[in-house]
């Protein structure tokens, strides 16, 4: 996993070429296609969210819209290829704040500022994660689980797949008295499924969109949801706290953001406009059947306030998730 990390930034580094500067709003903006940075690869559970939403937006720009996928560093190359874009509108990225407000407390030489290298445009959606099992498996609640994960002890085990999974696992086991069962790390939820068919993982914590996708499918059981609240889309999933696991609240928020510098009426209009796709009732559809919930706030200032907060949050939670800086 280190290894993977120091390549993926060295690539990063590598990659790096000065921004460029401001320039004047396009009166007639948008007149031509713009490209919306996503840092996972395509078919995955974000990359799903970021085509949804560069289709409802290029409905309402009545220009295109286009999805470039830029994998890899758990996000940070495509950070820093927007980082790196022409602050004109025409390159932003829609994607999981964390990719942004994480960094300070998961790499040792992070390749950018989250608050001074960015505009923040608006706020997308807000997720909660889920806890998983076989739905062949025993368990039918977390109490289950538990019962089972402290007989096994140290040969027990789980799967994570990005740092809110890793945070949240930790959660659960030190306010459930689990003891360090083994944590089997893969690049994405998906990667775990065959593990889980033979019986080498206990219990997964994943994103709602692969969670609810396997349910529904018969292939895995959720037996909460991370949030202090359940989710208004499906109600019928407890909390952590509902099944007696206190102290439990992550979410994560996904968001529209451009390079510094970017002329304040484009952000704006962009704004404006994504607050628009984001409390549609397509969207409201789509984002509840993955297990989110639109979020919205006034203004591209108040999203840079939210995202400020988000920071000093991940703070905390890199030191519950014992996230080791790479």
């Amino acid at each position: 996993m280190k290894k993977f990390l120091a390549g993926a930034l060295a690539l990063v580094f590598s990659a790096y070429v000065p921004g460029g500067t401001a320039t004047a709003a396009d009166d007639n903006y948008p007149s031509r296609q713009i490209t919306l940075l996503a840092g996972f690869p395509a078919g995955s559970g974000a990359d799903v969210y970021a085509r949804f939403f560069a289709k409802k937006l290029e409905e309402q720009l009545k220009q295109t819209v286009i999805v470039d996928n830029k994998p890899g560093g758990l996000g940070s190359l495509s950070v820093v290829a927007l980082k790196n874009a022409k602050p004109d509108g025409y390159t932003m990225l829609i994607g999981s704040a964390d990719q942004f407000t994480a960094a300070p407390y998961v790499f040792n030489a992070p390749p950018y500022d989250p608050l001074k290298d960015f505009d923040y445009v608006a706020p997308v959606f807000s997720q909660a994660f889920m806890m998983l099992v076989n739905a062949k498996s025993p368990y039918q609640k977390i109490s289950d689980l538990t019962k089972a994960m402290k007989e096994k002890g140290a040969k027990g085990s789980y799967a994570t797949s990005n740092f809110p999974s890793v945070i949240l696992a930790e959660m659960y086991k030190a306010n459930t008295g689990v003891p360090d069962t083994l944590q089997v790390r893969y690049k994405t939820s998906a990667d775990s499924l065959n593990d889980f068919a033979s019986g080498a993982i206990d219990y997964m914590v994943g994103d709602p969109v692969f969670g609810l996708a396997r349910s529904r499918d018969g292939t895995l059981r959720v037996l909460a949801v991370s949030t202090a609240k359940r989710i208004s889309s499906v109600p019928d999933i407890p909390t952590f706290a509902e099944e007696g696991v206190p102290n439990v609240d992550v979410r994560i928020w996904w968001v529209l953001a451009a390079p510094k510098g970017t002329p304040k009426d484009i952000l704006d209009k962009m704004h404006k406009v994504m607050t628009q796709v984001t409390t549609s009732e397509e969207a409201r559809k789509f984002v509840g059947t993955n297990g989110g919930e639109p979020m919205t706030l006034d203004s591209p200032k108040a999203t840079l306030d939210y995202a400020t907060m988000d920071t000093k949050r991940w703070e905390e939670w890199a030191k519950i998730g014992k996230i080791e800086k790479q």
